[in-house]
């Protein structure tokens, strides 16, 4: 069975790199564009892509100040936040794929476009668009 499982470097100390994803002032940034709250453990929380026209039901399972949150949206996800000198490796996997091997696929794209917006956004003060530029509207390829 397909998991995903994707990690970053991001030259930032941990309740930074932690607080970018759980506060949705950071993360409509990098990734969706509205959240109806912050990720604290226990929120029910509706997340969507305007751009995409889609949205997601989060129930947010765990949260560990600065070192671990877990939802699900009908597959798990934790994002793991490890120290590593004065920097953290962030980890993203999402589990409960069962055989779907595509979508599988596919979230490993979207959580590495994720991370590489969110290691551009702390370390340089560049919002890249990555998530919203992966499928254009109007573009058949």
């Amino acid at each position: 069975m397909p998991d995903v499982k994707v990690g970053l470097l991001i030259r930032r100390p941990p309740h930074e790199v932690f607080q970018a994803i759980v506060d949705p002032a950071v993360t409509t940034r990098i990734w969706y564009t509205k959240s109806s709250g912050p990720m604290t453990a226990g929120a029910e929380l509706t997340w969507t892509w305007e751009m995409y026209g889609a949205s997601a039901q989060v129930h947010v399972l765990e949260v560990e100040p600065d070192r671990r949150v877990r939802f699900n949206w009908g597959r798990t996800v934790e994002f793991r936040f490890v120290p590593w000198k004065d920097h953290t490796y962030v980890q993203a996997t999402e589990t409960g794929w069962g055989d779907n091997v595509a979508g599988a696929l596919d979230s490993t794209q979207g959580f590495t476009f994720l991370l590489a917006s969110l290691k551009a956004l702390l370390e340089h003060g560049i919002a890249l668009g990555i998530v919203g530029d992966a499928h254009p509207a109007g573009l058949d390829v």
